[in-house]
């Protein structure tokens, strides 16, 4: 199914294309603020944001990775990413986003993480959604509980190189 774009009271969430890869370098992918908490590494370069983008946007169409930009409204600016991803292990979708540091403490990581859980229940028809963090990222456990998810328990992760372990908490929300 083609990801949609989605729309809440603050901001857009449209798909991801290449031709964003210099506004998500400068916004969020080179910040290590940002990185610490998440799989992937501060991008070195704005080719390798491009990358990630193009394989993304070759994505669009795909039943297992629904993918988009978190644009505010106010200004035009796109300010994080995110989706929904198939989770092999849980045999569900799994959330995940990501925001520039210029707007964590806003509000708006709960506001996009919502619009995405609701796509999931309602257009995608998903009766779990499975989600975690690093341990230590407490805010994205309160986005979590906010949305009605329940701790499961204490797991790892690791980045997607490979290259760092970390320790997760793990939430399921069943509906």
């Amino acid at each position: 199914m083609e990801t949609k774009i989605l729309e809440t009271e603050r901001t857009i969430l449209r798909p991801l294309r290449a031709s964003d890869a210099q506004e998500a370098f400068d916004n969020w992918a080179t910040d290590s603020d940002v990185a610490k908490y998440t799989r992937w590494n501060v991008h070195l370069s704005v080719d390798e944001t491009t990358a990630w983008l193009k394989d993304t946007e070759a994505k669009i169409f795909s039943d297992t990775d629904y993918d988009w930009g978190f644009v505010f409204k106010e200004t035009g600016v796109l300010f994080g990413s995110g989706g929904l991803f198939y989770n092999e292990e849980h045999k569900t979708l799994e959330l995940g986003y990501v925001l520039a540091k210029n707007f964590w403490g806003k509000g708006l990581a709960t506001e996009v993480a919502q619009v995405m859980v609701d796509y999931a229940v309602i257009i995608l028809d998903t009766k779990k959604i499975f989600a975690s963090h690093q341990k230590g990222n407490d805010a994205s456990g309160r986005v979590l509980e906010k949305l009605g998810f329940t701790y499961i328990g204490d797991g790892t992760g690791t980045s997607y190189d490979g290259k760092r372990f970390f320790e997760t908490k793990e939430y399921i929300s069943l509906w």
